[in-house]
């Protein structure tokens, strides 16, 4: 019976249907805005965590803000000297047998001055074996050129970066890094030019070089692996001699007889002794994919506590935190962008309310009327909460179906962006929409909670009303 009585009065009135369409713009609104906003942020992290973050980040625990680029420490940072991750031999056996980890690279990184035959400019150096960050970092493609093998020198940069520096594939370049009244140089080849798949002016400012080079031009020691190549008895014993010239003190002309207690040394053992010390654990970072990147925030949680637990002086980050200062620049731009529609949805949803406050108000002569024929104010108060409520469940229905609807069409648009700024804050340069559930449901429900606040007060007002009074339009 209430029900009808509530949903007979919002039909006989036409104001009804004016609030009805206000609220369901709001929440259009609200879920247009929603979605494009989460494919934005989305499309940021692709780009990000696809070309040089990776989904998690393991690096040195450090008392300074620490991102791939360096000590992000504004105005005073120091890009020159970074920790070393330690014990990296452990971290990488554990690494290896978690589950959730399906890859990772190490890096080690630097900034020093770049300069070719007729350019030179800062740029921040990554030393990274080729093959497996390429294999990790699924937007970069290689459009001229190859990457260079483990082991040797060579440098890759993108295509923008290779014209501001007017150099091509072959050209040699050279790092340079000055320390008082010291310098080192390194020259190196241009092996590769790539490309990234979204533009980003981030991504423009990073060098791909080989790790030794890095190491050589920042001076850094290049540790070995604690898993060391086994060695035979007898190199061991060879190493381990306190006189090298003492071994030959009674050689003897190669044409004669060799003795039966000569040390042999084979030409595997050579080659181990060699290979123990290349696989070097001087590394920066770890940079870590993912077998589920929903999760991600539930797995950086674990590997630090396992991390502490193994008291390592290392710590898991997200792609945010290890992209740099200007990737949290670019959030904060966006977080202000988001205020301020949220503001701006906020004054609409004011309007809506203060017009459900206007609709109460105006049925005090009706309230007034119930009362005086035996209404109680419970069944008043039950009837305008129903009423409200309807018009709230149906305005949060239309609206969401419209924001719907509004987001399809803005996808369809392909509107594009040409400004770099633009590029960087919605992630791409096409605008494109995503409509999750949670976002439908936190509209529709502000609706509701909209509905829910706005006629208690005024009716509260027209209860205290006299209900002669009331039947004569006093306000």
């Amino acid at each position: 019976m209430l029900l009808y009585l509530a949903f007979k009065n919002i039909i006989s009135k036409k104001s009804s249907f004016v609030i009805i369409l206000f609220i369901a713009f709001a929440v259009m609104m609200l879920v247009v805005t929603n979605a494009i906003f989460d494919s934005t942020e989305q499309g940021v992290q692709e780009t990000f965590v696809s070309s040089f973050t990776g989904d998690i980040v393991i690096r040195p625990a450090y008392k300074s803000p620490l991102s791939l680029f360096g000590d992000e420490t504004p105005v005073t940072g120091k890009l020159t000297e970074l920790p070393m991750l330690a014990p990296y031999s452990e971290i990488n056996s554990f690494l290896q047998e978690h589950p959730l980890i399906t890859d990772f690279v190490p890096q080690v990184s630097g900034m020093a001055q770049l300069s070719s035959d007729e350019e030179e400019t800062k740029c921040y150096m990554f030393g990274v074996p080729a093959e497996k960050y390429l294999s990790l970092m699924t937007s970069i493609s290689i459009v001229e050129g190859q990457p260079w093998i483990d082991g040797e020198k060579g440098i890759m940069l993108s295509q923008k970066y290779a014209e501001s520096l007017k150099a091509k594939v072959g050209d040699t370049l050279q790092f340079a890094i000055s320390e008082g009244f010291s310098s080192r140089l390194r020259a190196v080849p241009l092996v590769a030019i790539y490309d990234y798949s979204v533009e980003n002016s981030i991504l423009d400012k990073i060098v791909l070089t080989n790790p030794e080079t890095v190491r050589a031009i920042m001076d850094m020691a290049d540790l070995s692996s604690s898993d060391k190549v086994e060695l035979s008895e007898n190199v061991e014993d060879l190493l381990s001699a306190d006189d090298l010239d003492s071994l030959f003190s009674d050689a003897e002309d190669l044409t004669d007889s060799v003795h039966t207690d000569e040390i042999i040394i084979s030409q595997e053992d050579i080659e181990a002794y060699q290979n123990s010390y290349s696989d070097s654990s001087s590394w920066n970072f770890i940079i870590c994919r993912t077998s589920d990147s929903k999760h991600v925030k539930k797995l950086i949680k674990s590997l630090n506590a396992t991390f502490r637990e193994k008291d390592w002086p290392i710590e898991a980050v997200n792609w945010r935190s290890s992209a740099g200062n200007t990737a949290f620049y670019l959030y904060i731009l966006r977080l202000i962008f988001n205020i301020g529609i949220i503001i701006i949805l906020g004054a609409g949803f004011i309007v809506v309310n203060n017009t459900l406050v206007i609709n109460v108000l105006d049925r005090i002569r009706e309230i007034g009327t119930m009362r005086a024929i035996g209404a109680n104010k419970r069944f008043i108060t039950k009837e305008c909460a129903a009423e409200t409520i309807i018009m709230a469940f149906i305005a949060g229905i239309i609206g969401c179906l419209l924001g719907i609807i509004g987001s399809v069409v803005v996808s369809r648009l392909q509107i594009t962006f040409s400004n770099s700024f633009l590029i960087q804050l919605f992630g791409g340069t096409v605008l494109h929409t995503s409509v999750r559930l949670p976002n439908l449901i936190s509209a529709f429900s502000l609706s509701i909670f909209i509905g829910l606040i706005a006629w208690i007060y005024p009716l509260i007002n027209a209860l205290h009303v006299n209900p002669v009074e009331a039947m004569q339009g006093v306000k």
